[in-house]
């Protein structure tokens, strides 16, 4: 009974934070953007024009682009969305570290100590987005052992903050929340998971190079919570912002 009701509080953690990553489309805001406010909308695919009115049922805005023809020449053309079709719309620029990550690959190791105080090592790798699979080989106590986990991923803050037209590199915070399940030599079996990854990134994703990071971990096993291990991971990621590759 003590192991499900473990199981069960993190489940609910787990759905907790998947609302909090979902965010609905709030029209009434749209409606109150000042006219000839730069926006992004997202459809199908992402349109970025000058916003002109919002009706309860449409969205329109003005579009520019370079006639082929003539660097000097701009076309310009009128756009109507259908708000049925609209899935975002926000400002233009636009903190893309706000949202959850569309894509994550990752590798990396580290070390680790248990409630004995005894030495750990680990590596592994981590892929996902909003929810992340994370895959590590461990030794523990002298003995391997192998788990898999599965984490949110959801942003908390960023160092320094969101500047307009000024591209920086900045330390993203996210916290994961997750379930596990270690098999082989040693302790453990199922477990809880508390963990805190910071990464480096820069306001411009779209090179989509890989960013170091840096994951603290407290594991807590279902048998005996006061009996995990600590581990502090050290690696390099590919990390895509939820809007990166969408235009």
């Amino acid at each position: 009974m003590k192991n499900q009701r473990i199981v069960l509080v993190l489940v609910a953690l787990l759905m907790a934070a998947s609302a909090a990553t979902a965010q609905n489309l709030d029209w009434e805001a749209v409606k109150k953007l000042a006219p000839n406010t730069w926006i992004s909308v997202e459809t199908q695919k992402q349109t970025h024009c000058e916003f002109q009115k919002a009706t309860d049922e449409r969205l329109y805005c003005e579009f520019y682009s370079e006639d082929w023809l003539s660097a000097f020449h701009q076309r310009h053309s009128n756009l109507v969305f259908n708000r049925a079709e609209i899935r975002k719309v926000r400002k233009v620029p636009y903190d893309d570290s706000k949202e959850p990550l569309a894509l994550l690959l990752a590798a990396g190791g580290g070390g680790a100590w248990d409630s004995a105080h005894q030495p750990v090592a680990f590596a592994g790798v981590k892929v996902g987005g909003p929810f992340s699979i994370d895959l590590q080989y461990d030794r523990i106590k002298g003995k391997s052992g192998f788990s898999a986990e599965s984490s949110a991923v959801m942003p908390l803050f960023r160092v320094p903050s969101f500047r307009e037209n000024k591209e920086i590199k900045f330390l993203k915070v996210y916290a994961e929340p997750g379930i596990g399940y270690r098999a082989g030599g040693g302790p453990f079996g199922g477990y809880t998971s508390a963990k805190v990854m910071a990464v480096l990134l820069t306001d411009t994703w779209s090179d989509k190079w890989a960013a170091p990071y840096v994951e603290y971990q407290r594991r807590f096993p279902f048998e005996s919570p006061l009996q995990g291990d600590n581990r502090l991971t050290f690696g390099m990621m590919l990390a895509v912002c939820a809007h990166c590759g969408l235009d």
